[in-house]
C-alpha cells in the first residue's frame, strides 16, 4: 500500500526518511528539559545522584546504537534496508510511549538502553535516503536530511518544556511515542527498496566476506571514519562548558539560562543551514575542496575564542563556527557514499554513523577535564582537532578520485 503521489520512488523514500527522522529526532529531544526532574519524580534526592542517574540515562541510548549500529546495519545490507527501517522506528515508539510507566529509575534506563538497541533509526538513515537516489543527488538528499535532524532537535527541547508544565512528564512521554509513531507510517506507507536492492543483497549474502571489507581498503573512508569522530566530538566539546564560559565573561547569573539557551539555538539554526547549504554546493566544487575549506575557517574561527573577552565576541563565533563547521559532516558523508558499494551500504553507513556518535559521547568527557584546567583550553584543542582533521582530508582523500558530488 502506497499514497499515490506523482513523485520518482526515491522523491518519496527521500520524504519518508526525512519526515521520519524529524519527528525521531523531535521526540528524543523533547524530553531532555524535564529528564533530570523524573528521574528525582522516580525517587533520586540528592543533586549528586539526580546528575549522576540523569547523564547515564541521557547517554545510554547513542552508546547502545552506536554498538549495534554495524549489526543492524549489516543485517540490512541482507533483508533490506526497509525492514530495519520499520524496526527502528517501531523500536522507537513503542519505548519512548513506555517511558511514561517507568516506576524508578531503574526501569527508565532499562528501556532507554533498549530503545538504544532496537531503535538506533540514525545509523540507517544515510543507508536509506542514498541507496535510491540518484548519485548527483546525493549531497542534497544527505544536507536536506541533517538540517532537518538539526532543526527537530533545537526545537523539540521547547515544546517538551511546554508540555511538560501542561500536560505532566509521563503524559509527554506518551506524546513522544504517539509523534514517533508518525515515523512508522512514513516508511511504511512511502519507503520502497529501490530496484536492484535485491540483487544486491543477494551478492551480500552469496559474497559475505568480499562486501563486508571492500570499503575498508579505501583511504577515503578511514578519513571518513575519523573526520566524522573527532569533527562531531569537538561540536560536543561546547556543550558541558557553555553556561560556565558565559559567566566567566560577565553573563549575568540572572540571564545566564536565556542567553546559553539562545546561543545553542541559534548555533543549531547554523548548523541546518550549512548542512543544507553543502548539499548544495557539493553539486559544484569538489569535495575535498569544501572540506579541507570547512576545516580550514572552523580552526580559524575556534582561535579567536580563546581571547575572547565578552559575551558578544563569543557568541557571534560561536554562531559563526556552526555555520562553518556544521556542514562537514554532509560532506564526508557524501564523499563517503561514493566509495562504499550497493551491497554493502548499511553496514558501511552505520558505522560511520556509530562512529560519530562514539565522538560525540567523548566530546563532554574530554571538555570536562580540559576545564579543570581552563575552559579556554577547550579551544585550544577544538582549534587542534580541526588542522589534525585537515591533515587526514589532505593525506587521505585524493583530488583527482573524488572531485564534485556527481
Amino acid at each position: 500500500m502506497t499514497f499515490h503521489l506523482h513523485l520518482e520512488q526515491w522523491r518519496k523514500n527521500q520524504i519518508a526518511v526525512t519526515a521520519s527522522a524529524a519527528l525521531i529526532f523531535f521526540g528524543y529531544t523533547l524530553v531532555m528539559p524535564f529528564l533530570p526532574i523524573y528521574v528525582r519524580d522516580l525517587g533520586v534526592k540528592s543533586t549528586a545522584g539526580v546528575a549522576f542517574w540523569s547523564g547515564l540515562i541521557l547517554s545510554i541510548s547513542p552508546l547502545a546504537a552506536s554498538l549495534t549500529g554495524p549489526l543492524w546495519g549489516r543485517l540490512g545490507d541482507r533483508v533490506g534496508l526497509r525492514l530495519m527501517a520499520q524496526r527502528a522506528t517501531a523500536a522507537n515508539a513503542l519505548f519512548g510511549f513506555l517511558m511514561g510507566f517507568a516506576q524508578d529509575v531503574y526501569q527508565l534506563f532499562a528501556l532507554r538502553a533498549i530503545l538504544g538497541l532496537l531503535g538506533g533509526f540514525n545509523t540507517v538513515s544515510v543507508a536509506l535516503i542514498t541507496q535510491s537516489c540518484p548519485r548527483e543527488k546525493a549531497s542534497q538528499v544527505i544536507g536536506t536530511l541533517h538540517a532537518v535532524q538539526i532543526m527537530s532537535a533545537a526545537i523539540g527541547p521547547f515544546f517538551g518544556g511546554v508540555l511538560a508544565e501542561t500536560i505532566g512528564i509521563p503524559a509527554t512521554f506518551h506524546v513522544t511515542g504517539i509523534v514517533m509513531l508518525g515515523s512508522v507510517f512514513s516508511v511504511f506507507f512511502l519507503y520502497r527498496d529501490p530496484d536492484g536492492a535485491a540483487d544486491a543483497r543477494t551478492k551480500a549474502r552469496v559474497e559475505p566476506v568480499r562486501s563486508k571489507t571492500a570499503f575498508w581498503k579505501q583511504p577515503e573512508y578511514w578519513a571518513a571514519m575519523l573526520i566524522l569522530f573527532f569533527v562531531n566530538l569537538a561540536d560536543r566539546t561546547f556543550g558541558p562548558i557553555l553556561p560556565l564560559f558565559l559567566e566567566e565573561l560577565g553573563t549575568p547569573s540572572s540571564r545566564l539560562e536565556f542567553v546559553s539557551g539562545t546561543l545553542i539555538s541559534a548555533a543549531a539554526f547554523g548548523e541546518a543551514f550549512s548542512a543544507w547549504l553543502s548539499g548544495k554546493l557539493a553539486s559544484r566544487i569538489a569535495l575535498r575542496r569544501l572540506i579541507m575549506g570547512r576545516l580550514l575557517f572552523s580552526a580559524a574561527v575556534v582561535f579567536p575564542m580563546i581571547a575572547a573577552r565578552s559575551t558578544g565576541q563569543f557568541s557571534v563565533l560561536r554562531v559563526l563556527l556552526a555555520v562553518l563547521a556544521g556542514g562537514t559532516l554532509t560532506l564526508t558523508l557524501t564523499a563517503a557514499s561514493h566509495i562504499i558499494p550497493a551491497e554493502s551500504r548499511g553496514a558501511g553507513f552505520a558505522l560511520l554513523s556509530s562512529t560519530s556518535m562514539f565522538g560525540g559521547a567523548v566530546g563532554p568527557l574530554i571538555a570536562g577535564a580540559l576545564a579543570g584546567l581552563s575552559i579556554r583550553s577547550v579551544f585550544v584543542f577544538d582549534a587542534a582537532v580541526y588542522v589534525l582533521m585537515m591533515a587526514v582530508v589532505y593525506r587521505n582523500i585524493p583530488l583527482e578520485r573524488i572531485a564534485k558530488a556527481t
